[in-house]
């Protein structure tokens, strides 16, 4: 019995073992899938950033061609009027304009390009998100259903000890019960046995003294 007793208690040391350790992993799970969320919000801000900046470029680079078409009128004005020093100024701050506008449109092209890639990293990251969380959602179902079982067969199990426990002391205790039986059965037969000895005993006993009494008689006639 002390030797069921330690295996018992084993199998459920083992299983508790098997629970905490199914709760850790949950729980680095959880943590690592919220650290995802951080990371995927983190890396929205900067794709945005990134948009916030090509649009901000972009802006630029319309203030500047509309700032250069100004001076180009300025300039047409000033050679209407004949005014060729008013009209040169005017013509020299058109073209500084318009080289702004050609540095913001290759900065327009590189940031695109950056917003194009940091996009499409964004989209490939979600995904991974997407599939970490459904794969994790996955691993939480089974380990629940882990659990479920865990703690049905451990019921079985010990019911099944329960009951195994039972009919042994059963049979146990109607063992003894059917030695006693026999025990007081044996007994009430041989007292029977010995009584109708008795009986027979004390019945030819009468019958040798009613011979003797009849021969007896039969003399003194």
């Amino acid at each position: 019995m002390k030797r069921l007793k330690e295996i018992s208690e084993e199998i459920r040391e083992t299983i508790n073992q098997f629970l905490e350790a199914l709760e850790d992993a949950e729980s680095l799970l959880d943590t690592a899938i919220v650290d995802m969320k951080v990371r995927l919000d983190e890396a929205k801000d900067l794709v945005a950033i990134a948009m916030v900046d090509e649009q901000t470029l972009k802006r630029a680079y319309q203030e500047a061609i509309d700032t250069a078409n100004v001076w180009g009128k300025k300039a047409d004005a000033a050679l209407q009027d004949q005014d060729t020093a008013r009209a040169r100024e005017a013509q020299r701050r058109r073209q500084h304009h318009l080289n702004l506008a050609d540095g913001y449109k290759r900065q327009i092209a590189a940031q695109a390009a950056v917003v194009t890639t940091l996009k499409t990293a964004l989209h490939e990251f979600y995904q991974q998100f997407r599939s970490a969380a459904g794969h994790a959602e996955t691993l939480s179902h089974r380990q629940k259903q882990a659990e479920t079982r865990s703690e049905l067969y451990k019921l079985i199990a010990t019911a099944e000890n329960a009951l195994s426990t039972a009919f042994a002391r059963a049979e146990h205790k109607l063992k003894i019960a059917e030695e006693k039986a026999e025990i007081w059965e044996n007994r009430n037969r041989r007292d029977a046995t010995d009584a109708t000895k008795n009986a027979d005993d004390s019945n030819i006993d009468r019958v040798l003294a009613e011979l003797k009494s009849e021969v007896l008689g039969s003399n003194r006639k």
